[in-house]
């Protein structure tokens, strides 16, 4: 198990947040000065599945460059100032020389498999995935 602490709190400006994780910090705001917190889910969920690629490609000595993500989240409003993360559309592309369509395939999933955060978000939210 490995426990992550991230300490918050409000800054000066209107609508923006300062994160601390150990030595590290970085800005949440709605200010367009830094990215908003649901570009940070999405950017976490990229993140993951880029590291565990990139992770898997290393240990197996895969023939796969130029791993890219884009994803498309969508939110839905529900009234009264709330809303949801309702959607991800996820296009993943990837060059591999070596691959047919199902092993590239069967890449991707195993990616899926191991990324920590998809797999923690995944339930919640309506996440597609798609070989570009």
């Amino acid at each position: 198990m490995t426990e992550y602490i991230v300490k918050s709190h409000v800054g000066d400006k209107e609508w923006q947040v300062f994160n601390q994780t150990g030595d590290l910090e970085f800005i949440s705001d709605e200010n367009q000065t830094a990215p908003n917190p649901v570009e940070y889910l999405t950017g976490a969920v990229n993140s993951c599945i880029s590291i565990s690629a990139a992770m898997i490609i290393k240990v197996h000595r895969l023939d796969v460059k130029n791993f890219r993500l884009e994803n498309q989240a969508i939110t839905e409003k529900l009234g009264h100032g709330k809303s949801i993360v309702s959607t991800m559309e996820i296009k993943v592309s990837f060059d591999s020389e070596s691959m047919d369509d199902k092993q590239r395939q069967d890449f991707l999933d195993h990616v899926l498999h191991v990324s920590t955060v998809y797999q923690s978000v995944k339930d919640a939210l309506n996440i597609k995935v798609k070989l570009a």
